[in-house]
């Protein structure tokens, strides 16, 4: 595709301080995205959000998610089981950070997002990178938990 309707205002520098090695990629799964999902919704809120974001609220963005990546490694290097409060607070949080920054997310959609935590291996990497290994499990079985708590 080449629509290209997920754009950002920064610089090529920018994108590669705030995004990392996605920016050298950009291109190609940016076409990806839209292939998968340029129909829906989500992906129209998204490219909608997403192309007023600047490098600050890049910054902010991934500040966010830091924090919730190094709360997953805490409770996991704790022991702490997925379906437990604190584990169901970190998967809310992150439900809320994704709706905040990217597209309305309720808790049905975030167990379906989170098989890809799972089964796709780039997600897999994105989340197990900055915490460790068996993250995306231990995040989908909180993800799941925290929905049903919620009556889902």
């Amino acid at each position: 595709m080449n629509s290209r309707r997920m754009q950002s205002p920064m610089s090529d520098a920018d994108k590669r301080e705030q995004w990392g090695t996605f920016a050298d990629d950009e291109k190609e799964l940016l076409d990806e995205v839209e292939a998968r999902w340029g129909d829906t919704a989500a992906y129209a809120e998204s490219a909608k959000k997403v192309s007023t974001y600047t490098k600050e609220d890049w910054e902010q963005i991934n500040v966010s998610n830091t924090a919730i990546e190094r709360r997953i490694q805490e409770l996991m290097d704790a022991g702490a089981e997925p379906t437990s409060e604190e584990a169901m607070e970190i998967a809310e949080e992150q439900r809320c950070h994704i709706s905040r920054w990217f597209y309305t997310m309720d808790h049905t959609f975030h167990v379906q997002k989170s098989d890809l935590y799972v089964q796709d291996p780039r997600f897999r990497a994105g989340i197990e990178k900055n915490t460790r290994p068996g993250a995306a499990e231990w995040l989908q079985a909180a993800i799941v938990a925290n929905a049903a708590r919620w009556g889902c």
